[in-house]
């Protein structure tokens, strides 16, 4: 019996292209793929303000006044996340674990695209069912889907898919998907200073941006065509920006929560978008005018180092919106392994902004967070302008075998 399971665990079971998996491969991702769902399954019945106040309410909305409801302003998300509700008013289901059901598939799927992203970049099957696994157990990821009920997960597969794409040659598909994801959330200009930097390395064409408008104009059709009008559907994103007017941080550890968060709101708020504009601006023409490689890890750094800058400068940032760097750090990590510490530090200060918001209690010293965050930001800045003047990257990864 020792020597059977001996050679079970060595048995190969599926080859998908070069790579072969074995027993013991199988089971880890089976494992994975259960305890994730159980995990998952134990925060099904927790309701949140946010579900109280705005998807419950939605979804009644969307379930007694049908698809012609979405002709009425009473929502101030993307369409395309509005649809999704929609399709659960009809579910003969509980709405919110219908909802938190749907988020929680799309865990899986960024989980699986991250895999497949991993196993582009390295070669290593290690590395690959590595990233399935951990993208799992996030802990912001799991409360952002089956705690919070949120839907920060749907931009960022696309996102993740589109960076695939890149990492593919696919340039002009890799901007529908990054289209697709900018319908769906306005956070995904996040990282656009990247695809800046792609176009500016002739890894996109300008032409490949166009897709933006015309998957956010597809995006907004329906509804539109149910009878809102077109101004209020383009503007949408502008009304989201106006909620928020009566504090410059919302429990995010960025440069508000140092300076106070309900001093000098209208005048930090208009200045803290230009000053974030600028400092894109700045990055941006130093990083575009330098002649260096482009190489996967440096897309998924640079990434990272955007969605943390961003989110830091500008006002009226969520808890939820370190959630992309989260995803890119643990990406980066996993093509870089002396970058471990990337994830853990990000993740635990997006968990903690989470906590505060869900718990209604002190989770941490957010303002003192803010210099953490700002040290990540410095560091991950530092390890790119090394990389593009010309000094070598030190990696910790090799590229393995098909089968490594």
């Amino acid at each position: 019996m020792d020597n059977f399971f001996r050679g079970l665990m060595d048995k190969k079971i599926i080859k998908i292209g070069q790579i072969t998996f074995d027993f013991l491969d199988i089971l880890l991702l089976t494992g994975m793929t259960v305890a994730g769902f159980l995990i998952r399954y134990v925060f099904r019945l927790i309701v949140t303000d946010d579900w109280v106040v705005f998807w419950g309410p939605w979804i009644a909305t969307l379930k007694e006044g049908g698809f012609q409801a979405l002709a009425t302003d009473f929502y101030d998300y993307a369409p395309p996340f509005m649809y999704i509700l929609y399709f659960i008013s009809k579910l003969p289901v509980d709405p919110m674990f219908a909802y938190k059901v749907i988020s929680s598939i799309f865990d899986y799927l960024a989980a699986l695209v991250a895999f497949f992203l991993i196993l582009e970049i390295t070669k290593s099957k290690v590395r690959a069912i590595g990233v399935y696994s951990i993208f799992l157990i996030i802990p912001t990821m799991i409360a952002n889907s089956a705690m919070w009920a949120q839907c920060d997960i749907i931009y960022v597969t696309f996102i993740l898919i589109s960076l695939y794409l890149i990492f593919k040659n696919r340039p002009s598909l890799a901007m529908v998907f990054y289209g697709i994801a900018f319908a769906f959330k306005l956070q995904t200009l996040f990282i656009f200073p990247l695809f800046v930097i792609l176009w500016a390395k002739n890894k996109v064409k300008i032409q490949h941006f166009l897709w933006l408008f015309v998957m956010y104009f597809l995006g907004i059709l329906p509804a539109w065509i149910a009878g809102r009008p077109l101004i209020d559907l383009i503007n949408i994103y502008v009304a989201q920006g106006m909620q928020d007017a009566y504090s410059l941080s919302l429990k995010w550890s960025n440069i508000y929560q140092v300076y106070g968060t309900t001093f000098f709101i209208k005048e930090y708020e208009k200045a803290g978008i230009w000053l974030i504009l600028g400092i894109l601006m700045l990055l941006m023409f130093y990083m575009a005018h330098k002649k260096y490689e482009l190489n996967a890890e440096f897309i998924l750094l640079t990434g990272f180092f955007f969605a943390m800058v961003t989110a830091y400068f500008l006002p009226h940032m969520h808890e939820r919106y370190g959630f992309l760097a989260d995803i890119l750090a643990i990406l980066y990590a996993f093509t870089t392994v002396k970058r471990f510490y990337y994830p853990l530090i990000h993740i635990m200060l997006s968990f903690s902004a989470y906590m505060e918001y869900l718990c209604y209690d002190y989770a941490g010293p957010i303002p003192y967070y803010a210099f953490v965050e700002f040290g990540l930001i410095i560091l991950a800045g530092i390890e790119i302008y090394f990389y593009i003047n010309g000094k070598e990257l030190k990696l910790s990864w090799k590229k393995e075998e098909a089968n490594g």
